[in-house]
């Protein structure tokens, strides 16, 4: 039996995971695929381009961040910070100042902690940003994202175009493959090599974000030195070389703090019988070699919303989460669920358990439903994440307010 049982590997649960194992908690970790990481550009957005401690004090009470509170969101910074800088990558930023930060649309990302070399692109450290193109690599264009900042009145460089080494010759590049390039030492002075020649008048250089996946940290810093550039990294579409390298070192975290993963089998939630109803005691794994069950004192969900599983969508017109069958917060018929256009807030953002300030999940009446269920991230009510440029940051709070409250 695990003192601690997650359900969900995606920020939430590999950030409650790694913590949890950290601090010398017994966890196991179950989930049905790998949550969306990949697809993130590996930053922690808090609140837009807000105040952070303005937008806690002001949110609803409903509002996942009033109830987590804004002393668990700063610890739950801190703590994100001291793993990743023991991994090996060091984020950069803090609450007190929005990051604004380079896009591959020619944009800016507000966001508030980022990764190093991401960091590296904040408008405010000046000089003009020179985009390169990488030859061959087709998911980053830089004609097209100078030319948006420059009409913002950014200062911008001539773009350049670079060459690649060993690409794939007979299919188009991922950012994966580039970036397992720029891993290899020797492939790097190699590229280096080929590079420098066109680093005349650049005063900062922006890359996409490729270079290294596994040994990132040393990899961008032996390209930097060897170009004599200052370089910053953008990210590009998926699979994000930014959030793989994210999900990679708390992965990395967690196991090597001996906690337990199991991916790939779907959870059954179980309820102590001897409780009274009062307790759940884990969860069943429906796992390729049959069911398996996991028992553990407490159970964090960490599932996601409706378009990571946690929640599910019913012809009936119901949304149902999905391990325990949880009441969750809802309304209207499915027409309304979804706005016409798809940049609209969507109501179904919204969508999901309401909880306690312990992270409980209660019923209709304001009561836990059992003593031992908690719940993180995005399968809560009340916040629309994407609109609000909140994701990371209630993943963050809430999986540290739940932790907390869970004992762990």
């Amino acid at each position: 039996m695990r003192d601690l049982l997650i359900v969900g590997a995606g920020l939430t649960g590999l950030f409650s995971a790694a913590l949890a194992a950290r601090r010398g908690v017994r966890v196991a970790l179950i989930a049905e695929g790998r949550g969306s990481l990949e697809l993130s550009h590996g930053c922690i957005d808090v609140s837009g381009g807000l105040s952070p401690h303005l937008v806690v004090q002001q949110s609803r009470a409903d509002h996942p961040y009033s109830l987590a509170g804004l002393e668990n969101l700063e610890a739950a910074i801190r703590e994100f910070r001291s793993l990743m800088q023991s991994a090996g990558l060091p984020y950069s930023g803090d609450l007190g100042r929005a990051l604004r930060l380079p896009t591959a649309l020619g944009t800016e990302h507000a966001t508030s902690l980022a990764p190093a070399p991401l960091a590296a692109g904040d408008q405010a450290r000046g000089g003009p940003l020179t985009y390169a193109d990488l030859i061959g690599f087709r998911d980053f264009h830089a004609g097209l994202a100078a030319a948006e900042m420059a009409s913002l009145g950014a200062p911008v460089g001539e773009p350049l175009h670079l060459p690649l080494l060993d690409a794939p010759a007979h299919r188009d590049s991922y950012a994966t493959d580039l970036a397992r390039l720029f891993d290899d030492a020797r492939r790097r002075e190699e590229i280096a090599r080929a590079w420098k020649p066109q680093m005349r008048g650049v005063r900062r250089l922006a890359l996409p974000a490729v270079i290294g996946l596994d040994r990132s940290h040393e990899a961008f810093a032996d390209l930097e030195k060897r170009l004599g550039v200052p370089i910053c990294e953008i990210p590009t579409l998926p699979p994000s070389v930014p959030g793989l390298r994210l999900e990679g070192a708390l992965r990395r975290i967690a196991v090597e703090a001996g906690a337990w993963l199991l991916e790939g089998a779907r959870a059954v939630g179980r309820v102590d019988g001897r409780s009274g109803g009062r307790r759940v005691s884990g969860v069943v794994a429906h796992t390729p070699g049959g069911p398996r069950q996991l028992d553990a004192a407490a159970v964090i969900l960490a599932t996601g919303g409706v378009l990571h599983g946690g929640l599910v969508a019913r012809q009936n017109g119901l949304v149902q989460e999905s391990v325990f069958d949880l009441p969750v917060t809802f309304r209207g018929e499915r027409e309304g669920w979804t706005s016409p256009s798809a940049l609209s807030p969507q109501p179904y953002a919204r969508y999901g358990l309401t909880v306690s300030a312990d992270m409980r999940p209660i019923g209709a009446h304001g009561e836990p439903l059992f003593e031992n269920l908690f719940a993180a991230g995005g399968i809560l009510a009340g916040a629309d994440r994407a609109a609000e440029g909140s994701r990371q940051g209630i993943d963050l709070a809430t999986a540290y307010r739940a932790l907390e409250a869970a004992g762990a």
